[in-house]
């Protein structure tokens, strides 16, 4: 009887094996992951160098991995295991009891001689734009993530990297301009969903904190803002598709300021920051501005001969809706994408105000902030 039973257990095996082996043979290799929000690997072509070097033996490990058949209900269910024996570092995510999916930073995971390099970078532009402009219209903010914000909320055991020690950094190496701490506000606020629960950024309540603070408000300054979204997942849920993962809510923040935007790349022009056709889709962070792009402008009813050059990453996007008020024009870079000389930029433009806004995790191995050189 147990013979028989050893039997059909390992006929089951072998038919679940071929059946899937056939399958993968079968299917269709897909280009992205809605769920991941990422491209997959294709099919590596074969040449004697990348066999003898290894690279076609990692490459098609990546290529196996991402077009293996039914991969997404895999990773939920391995994710669902995982959690199941207690295990809340899955994919370099803490699953935190509250609901949140915070990104785990290891110090080892940070170059910091780009970081110190970085701070060299946003210091010698600081100090060229000084030349043309008053040091206290140059703003530097960098954002740190919710790995320090809400780190009470993280797994005991859970090992992050020293982002106050970097964040004083800079701050110390700000060269009397005008740096923007919002550690504080941020922490004092810490129970008000200022992070998204299944992603890395900070909601538009975290920004308009932030924007409190660089305005240096003393009284709370008026506000509404608009719910767009109920269904959002991002890139944090992307990484474990943990199919018990909360959804976020998406909040605009909407002004009665008209302005035009411009996007460089394509000359696409409108007349709202908000593009609502990116809540149909995967990432729904993208309803600002469409996502992510070279060169912005905008171009406002204000004549208060204000020009404000915004220099960014990701974070920025939903902070920019609340100082649209308060310039003529707002030209934003993003330097990942951005290939032209920002001093000249700088000076084409009659650009009266500055704002470098980044967030820590980005701003210390981002090898692009040397663009700001020139």
């Amino acid at each position: 009887m147990k013979n028989k039973s050893n039997l059909i257990t390992i006929i089951v095996f072998i038919t679940l094996v071929y059946s899937l082996s056939v399958l993968n043979v079968f299917s269709k290799d897909k280009d992205f992951s809605l769920n991941e929000n990422r491209y997959l690997a294709s099919k590596p072509k074969v040449t004697i160098k990348s066999v003898f070097d290894g690279q076609f033996g990692k490459k098609f490990e990546q290529y196996i991995n991402d077009q293996f058949v039914f991969r997404d209900l895999w990773m939920g269910s391995k994710t669902s295991l995982q959690i199941g024996v207690k295990n809340k570092d899955i994919n370099g995510v803490y699953i935190c009891d509250n609901g949140y999916l915070i990104e785990q930073h290891l110090e080892k995971d940070f170059d910091n001689k780009q970081f110190e390099n970085n701070i060299n970078y946003i210091s010698e532009f600081t100090n060229y734009c000084k030349n043309y402009i008053d040091n206290k219209n140059i703003s530097v903010m960098i954002v740190p993530n919710a790995e320090l914000i809400l780190e009470e909320n993280l797994p005991k055991y859970a090992q992050s990297f020293d982002q106050n020690e970097k964040i004083d950094k800079v701050k110390l190496n700000a060269n009397d301009v005008n740096f923007i701490d919002v550690r504080d506000i941020l922490k004092s606020h810490k129970d008000e969903n200022i992070f998204y629960k299944t992603d890395h950024h900070w909601t538009t309540k975290g920004a308009f904190l932030a924007y409190e603070e660089w305005c240096n408000s003393v009284e709370k300054t008026q506000y509404t803002l608009k719910r767009v979204s109920s269904s959002f997942r991002g890139s944090l849920y992307s990484k474990v598709l943990y199919n018990k993962a909360q959804y976020d809510n998406i909040d605009l923040f909407l002004d009665k300021t008209k302005y035009t935007v411009t996007y460089a790349n394509n000359g696409f022009k409108s007349e709202s920051i908000y593009d609502f056709d990116k809540l149909k889709e995967k990432d729904k962070y993208q309803v600002f501005f469409g996502g992510n792009h070279s060169e912005i402008k905008i171009n406002t009813e204000n004549k208060n001969n204000k020009n404000l050059l915004v220099v960014k990453d990701s974070f920025a996007n939903s902070f920019i809706p609340f100082i649209i008020k308060d310039y003529e024009n707002i030209y934003i870079l993003d330097l990942r994408y951005y290939k032209g000389n920002v001093k000249e930029y700088f000076i084409q433009n009659n650009v009266t105000d500055i704002f470098i806004l980044y967030n820590i995790i980005n701003f210390s191995n981002d090898k692009n902030i040397s663009k700001l050189r020139g």
